[in-house]
């Protein structure tokens, strides 16, 4: 076994030294996550990995190598939620230098980037062709593609288009022996036809590199479906509902999903706008006071005649629910405010700038913590009130902990639930009463059998594995196969 001087030294010899890292404060400033103070694994080593304009780098030496000494190796892009902490230490692989946008095809609508590239710049190079991504987030420049596709990444647009990975039509992934393999459409790259679908005359493998958390391989290269896309074609709504009309929520829901009318739907609540009301960032009046529940609801438009008919078809069945228009919602907290800003008015100006929900439940409630999984639709009301019962009873159901939801509703019948927390990481007791709830949260999910995404066994335990039966055996008997020396993010599966 190397020392981790001597691993410095080789690594150094492939990168540079410039790239490679053993700094005490850089270790902690890369060991985070959203939820700071969750993870306290630190790396031994930290490497940048970089690549040139043409895409050249050397993950599969670094790969090569790591495999040989059997040191385990996490790829990181982002702050995310912790499938890129270093669980067993070793080499934390810094993916942000391979960033580059390698093909943009406006005719056959797909996109090809490097691993590393930015979400946001990715929607940045499809913008300047009319074209953006059917699932798009607001999340700024820190998130990265291959991050997203192995943790299994969300945005706008999920109730109409479904997930990040569903945009996938190739991958190219680097295994732990070095070895670069192409995936679904990138497999016929360098053919007179190019890249134009997933399916090619093989077994689809895509799979086996989506929700993975890095533990098969790592993503070097990305092609993505994008469609049409312009950001005055996106309507925004808000409706809200009292506390007791939530079953009157998930039949609406229900059937709006069904009828493939939206775009994309946000399930929130009020302690979302808790501290923003608080602040003023709303007018007094403009929400009702009894609101609880806000629909957060986006229209894709072409023309006023398709907007008239997909509009009059949601207000009718929000309505019939008893749903109240709350415009104030639509216009402040979600994109018409964002316009204004940023380029072509698609930043995330509403999510994270100063007049941002985000920003403002930071400012009073300090760091958050967020669950995050699947459920159908069919169970929102009991999954609702088994939260706010758990967060009841560990103490935190107030405006200090903002215990808000921020829920995508989803393609699939589904929701796509982020249950929110925030906390003083640097109070025990605070952490205490998060710990319970979580623990409370991951007992009456497991119990329903929720569908976690991206979990690891050291905040899930092995039960939503272990539930699958033969196929997470399967599943295992692969990764021996592909990392038999489980170097990559050793601990995430089993």
């Amino acid at each position: 076994m190397l020392t981790v001087d001597e691993i410095v030294v080789r690594i150094g010899e492939i990168v540079g030294p410039r790239l490679v890292s053993t700094n005490p404060i850089d270790k902690i400033n890369y060991q985070h996550t959203l939820a700071y103070g969750a993870y306290r694994a630190l790396p031994d080593v930290i490497v940048r990995i970089e690549s040139d304009p043409q895409g050249n780098h050397a993950l599969a030496r670094i790969l090569s190598f790591a495999n040989e000494h059997k040191i385990p190796i996490v790829a990181k892009g982002g702050v995310g939620m912790g499938i890129s902490s270093p669980l067993k230490g070793g080499i934390l692989l810094d993916m942000l230098g391979m960033d580059k946008i390698l093909e943009v095809n406006p005719t056959m609508q797909y996109i090809i980037a490097e691993g590393g590239a930015s979400v946001y710049a990715i929607h940045h190079a499809l913008r300047q062709h009319g074209l953006m991504l059917a699932n798009f987030g607001t999340y700024g420049p820190a998130v990265v593609i291959g991050a997203m596709i192995n943790k299994g990444g969300i945005g706008y647009g999920m109730t109409r288009y479904g997930w990040i990975a569903d945009m996938v039509l190739g991958l190219e992934v680097i295994l732990p022996n070095g070895e670069t393999i192409r995936l679904g459409a990138l497999a016929n790259q360098g053919t007179s036809f190019g890249p134009f679908q997933k399916w090619i005359h093989l077994p689809d493998l895509l799979g086996l590199f989506t929700l993975a958390a890095g533990s098969m391989g790592m993503i070097s290269k990305v092609c993505l479906r994008a469609i049409e896309g312009k950001r005055e074609w996106l309507h925004d709504y808000c409706y809200a509902f009292r506390r007791d009309q939530l079953l009157n929520v998930q039949e609406a829901l229900m059937a709006l999903v069904k009828g493939e009318v939206v775009y994309d739907i946000h399930f929130t609540d009020r302690w979302q706008y808790h501290w923003p009301m608080e602040e003023g960032l709303y007018q007094k009046g403009r929400i009702p006071d009894d609101a609880w529940f806000f629909l957060k609801t986006i229209l894709l438009a072409r023309d006023e005649e398709e907007l008239a008919f997909k509009e009059k078809r949601m207000r009718r069945i929000y309505e019939s629910a008893g749903g109240i228009d709350v415009p104030e919602i639509a216009e402040k907290a979600m994109g018409a405010k964002a316009q204004e800003h940023g380029l072509h008015g698609w930043p995330d100006y509403h999510v994270m700038g100063p007049d941002g929900w985000c920003g403002a439940v930071v400012r009073h409630s300090g760091m958050f913590a967020v669950t995050s999984k699947m459920y159908p639709l069919t169970f929102l009301k009991e999954m609702y009130d088994l939260d706010e019962a758990a967060k009841r009873e560990c103490g935190i159901w107030d405006g200090e902990h903002s215990p808000q939801h921020d829920s995508y509703v989803t393609r699939d019948l589904a929701i796509k639930e982020e249950y929110f927390v925030f906390y003083n990481p640097y109070d025990d007791e605070d952490v205490a009463k998060l710990r319970k709830w979580m623990a409370l949260v991951q007992e009456f999910s497991n119990q329903r059998g929720v569908v976690w995404t991206a979990p690891t066994l050291s905040t899930k335990g092995p039960w939503p594995y272990e539930r699958l039966t033969d196929l997470y055996d399967l599943v295992k008997q692969i990764k021996q196969v592909v990392d038999p020396n489980n170097i990559l993010n050793p601990g995430a599966l089993y």
